[in-house]
């Protein structure tokens, strides 16, 4: 032998450790610890589980988006009524912008025939003071 320890207490001991591990150790089967059948179980009550609070959640959900449906729509109202609002105002102004274009037409042509009144008479008053001096002159020469 050429070991003096090899049969002993701590040779012995050593071999049946590495007997267990590596190619040399024995084969094992790995079970679970549940049959079958109640895994099926829990998976089923697990689906059952997610549909039913999949279920709660939805009519939520629904009711969420009714209200932002119902928003829309109010506010499709509101917008429609808004852009009709503008279109009778900008009848408005457009009528009164005709009106200010007609008073303005009219003060210009007013104010046209008052200067002309004034320069006529201004020259009606200047053709009075020459007839005036001519009657005057041919009252004294009388």
């Amino acid at each position: 032998m050429p070991w003096p320890h090899a049969n002993s207490r701590l040779a012995l001991i050593l071999r049946r450790w590495r007997g267990r591990f590596g190619i040399t150790a024995p084969r094992v089967a790995i079970r679970p610890q549940r049959p079958w059948y109640v895994r099926f179980f829990l998976v089923v009550a697990v689906l059952l589980g997610l549909a039913g609070l999949i279920w709660l959640i939805d009519p939520a959900e629904r009711l969420a988006t009714m209200n932002h449906v119902e928003e829309i729509v109010a506010l499709k109202k509101t917008n429609a009524d808004l852009e009709e609002e503008v279109e009778r105002l900008r009848g408005q102004l457009a009528a009164r912008e005709s009106d200010l274009q007609i008073e303005q037409a009219a003060q210009r042509s007013l104010t046209d025939k008052h200067k002309a009144l004034m320069e006529e008479n201004a020259r009606l008053k200047e053709e009075l003071a020459v007839l005036q001096r001519l009657a005057e002159k041919s009252s004294r020469k009388r």
